[in-house]
């Protein structure tokens, strides 16, 4: 023994003794060893798909930002072996855009929510959503925190990450010109305040973002009548415009009471183009009167993302942007004054887009506005433009049901904005593999609300590789050479959107099958790069939804016409065998070419790459061609009627 080293004392070794005895009889009573610290007790959150998420995570969307985004539903299931009742404080924290439907908080950092459970068979069910951030951003990560108090006072702690995925990557910006008029605020004068002006304008101009409407003839200034209110609409003023304007004017005034209101000018005048009157009609002024009087309240006119939540305090705020937005509906759309929306109203609301997207038909109540009751709150986002919906802020907010009902008095959405993609799988083929070597390839989608479930449905996997639920990711390492076929099925996150499906080839080894897009690899360049455009795009590996594509990367050349190029540049030379190019045409200063071929380098000048060029618009065109050898590849095109631009550029081997 060594000899620097005592001995525990008798009694120690007495105690110990009767420990491990003691030990050694539960384990022969039980039948198994006893874990030195048991787990702690974990609650586990489902999705509507049935995965747990506990890893993973949440994803969130936030559409381009003006209006309100979806939400994510999820099951909370309670730890088991824990004494009951168990309450679960959900916190989710990072931001105060966070909210989860009522009964819960708003906080300067998050939303709040309890759920208790009488036994480990209960669950409970919440709703996660983010309120929008305006303007272009970054995709965001916050953290969902789960505090789990069980019935002896016991307590532990879970959390998750929040993805939020940014969908206005560039600035949203009204689709017509907007001519505010403030000389009749001389009642009151509110829009004489900066920070008032600025959120009532940034209210109706977010309808407008959402129109995809060109300008209108000019109307010559003085030639549009229009009439505001006294207080207590007592009398009428008449007024007229006193700028020239080609999209739309807005008159502002301010009144005491006895209530604010907006609607479109009923003087016969509609807007036209080239001469022709647009349908709907489309009237060509409105007005927005915004009433103040409530003793208590204060007027909030923040328009910053981190203060929207103060918005909650029900009947001490009049929230700005929220009611001018809400009442300027009327002027643009949600109001008897607009033909279409009478037809739509005698037709109880039947319209084909609002019941594809909301399941039933919406009517209108007697004051044109969409019912507050339940069935009629936006399906998606559990929101509808008014006080009552599922979460608890008080800031008012544009709707994809609301801007679909709106369709219907003359204005055209743009479906390109991703709140009106369907889902779609957007990757259409797949590299090769080799065996033995890792694989990874993530299969992209767009549209509908992704927090996307991806699944094999057909076929299988070459083995050695899986498909990640959450992500869409292939990866593993492929055993076998061959070539297998599968398909894959796309649900986003929108119970009523019919579930995509894609077959894909799969080649491991050389067994034949696809080819390879080795552009990825290339370095790109061109003739010439508009300064808001980047040649990046034509090899970035996304595939485009249309030729006017108005979420990722784009090359284009405007105002330049005639020749232009862009190429492909690879540090060794590549076997080529075809080409797949899909063109930029935004309809507008970008459009198809008159003429394209792809040239390579010799290693001492271009050659011309012999070939039939298709062009065709929304879609890849494909050249296929004798192999080649090089180190560079161009696509020169020949402009027609405007400028060229490129979506991206497929090389393959």
């Amino acid at each position: 023994m060594d000899r620097g080293r005592r001995s525990a004392p008798k009694a120690a070794r007495g105690a110990r003794r009767i420990t491990v005895a003691a030990a050694l009889l539960a384990s022969l009573l039980t039948g198994v060893s006893q874990p030195a610290h048991a787990a702690a007790p974990t609650a586990t959150v489902v999705d509507m798909f049935g995965r747990t998420v506990n890893d993973y995570g949440v994803k969130l969307v936030d559409w381009q930002g003006y209006l309100a985004n979806p939400y994510v539903e999820l099951t909370v299931k309670p730890p088991a072996g824990v004494q009951y009742p168990v309450t679960i404080d959900l916190k989710a924290e990072g931001t105060s855009r966070l909210m989860m439907d009522l009964p819960s908080q708003l906080t300067a950092t998050g939303a709040t929510k309890t759920l208790t459970f009488a036994s480990a068979s209960d669950q409970k069910v919440f709703r996660l959503a983010i309120h929008s951030k305006r303007g272009p951003g970054q995709d965001e990560s916050y953290t969902l925190k789960l505090n789990i108090r069980d019935g002896s006072g016991t307590t532990t702690q879970q959390q998750m990450p929040i993805r939020v995925q940014q969908d206005e990557k560039t600035a949203l910006q009204p689709s017509l010109p907007i001519n505010f008029d403030y000389r009749y605020d001389n009642i009151t004068g509110y829009f004489n305040e900066p920070n008032f002006r600025n959120a009532a304008e940034e209210a109706v101009k977010d309808w407008f973002r959402f129109f995809d409407m060109q300008p209108f003839d000019t109307v010559a200034a003085g030639a549009e009548n229009n009439h505001l209110p006294g207080n207590d609409w007592q009398n009428n003023i008449n007024v007229t415009n006193n700028a020239a304007y080609n999209g739309m004017y807005v008159f502002f005034r301010g009144i005491q009471t006895p209530y604010s209101t907006g609607y479109p000018a009923a003087n016969g005048k509609y807007s036209t183009r080239n001469g022709q009157q647009l349908a709907g009609p489309l009237h060509r002024s409105t007005a927005m009167i915004f009433e103040y009087d409530e003793a208590g309240k204060q007027l909030f006119t923040s328009l910053a993302d981190e203060d929207w939540y103060k918005t909650e305090i029900a009947g001490s705020v009049l929230d700005v942007h929220g009611l001018v937005m809400h009442e300027y509906g009327h002027a643009v759309a949600y109001h008897s004054d607009w033909a279409g929306m009478r037809s739509y109203v005698s037709s109880g609301g039947n319209d084909p887009d609002v019941v594809a997207y909301q399941g039933y038909p919406v009517p209108l109540d007697s004051s044109y506005h969409i019912p507050g009751d339940q069935k009629y709150w936006d399906r998606l986002s559990g929101q509808n433009g008014g006080w009552t919906h599922m979460f608890p802020t008080r800031r008012w907010m544009l709707t994809k049901l609301a801007l679909l009902v709106a369709e219907n008095a003359g204005w055209k959405l743009n479906r390109n904005l991703t709140p009106f993609l369907p889902p779609s799988i957007v990757t259409t083929s797949l590299p090769s593999a080799t065996p033995g070597t890792a694989y990874s390839q993530t299969l992209q989608a767009k549209g509908g609300v992704p927090f996307y479930d991806w699944q094999v449905t057909g076929g299988s996997l070459p083995a050695g590789l899986t498909l990640d639920r959450f992500t869409g990711a292939i990866s593993g390492t492929p055993t076998t050479a061959g070539t297998s076929s599968f398909t894959v099925q796309l649900r986003d996150y929108d119970k009523l959107s019919t579930p995509q499906t894609r077959t894909f080839q799969l080649t491991v080894g050389t067994g034949g099958g696809t080819s390879t897009n080795v552009a990825g690899s290339a370095t790109p360049s061109a003739s010439y790069t508009s300064p808001w455009e980047s040649v990046a795009a034509i090899n970035d590996g996304i595939d485009p939804p249309s030729s006017n594509d108005t979420v990722n990367k784009r090359w284009g050349t405007w105002p330049n016409t005639g020749s232009q190029w862009a190429e492909l540049t690879w540090p060794s030379a590549q076997t080529l065998k075809s080409a797949d190019v899909y063109f930029f045409d935004d309809a507008d200063g970008v459009r198809l070419p008159a003429s394209w071929k792809l040239q390579y380098w010799t290693g001492s000048a271009y050659a011309d790459v012999p070939g039939t060029y298709p062009i065709a618009i929304n879609s890849y065109n494909k050249v296929t061609f004798n192999p080649i050898s090089t180190t560079r590849l161009r696509v020169a095109l020949q402009s027609g009627q405007a400028s060229v631009g490129l979506l991206e550029v497929k090389a393959n081997t």
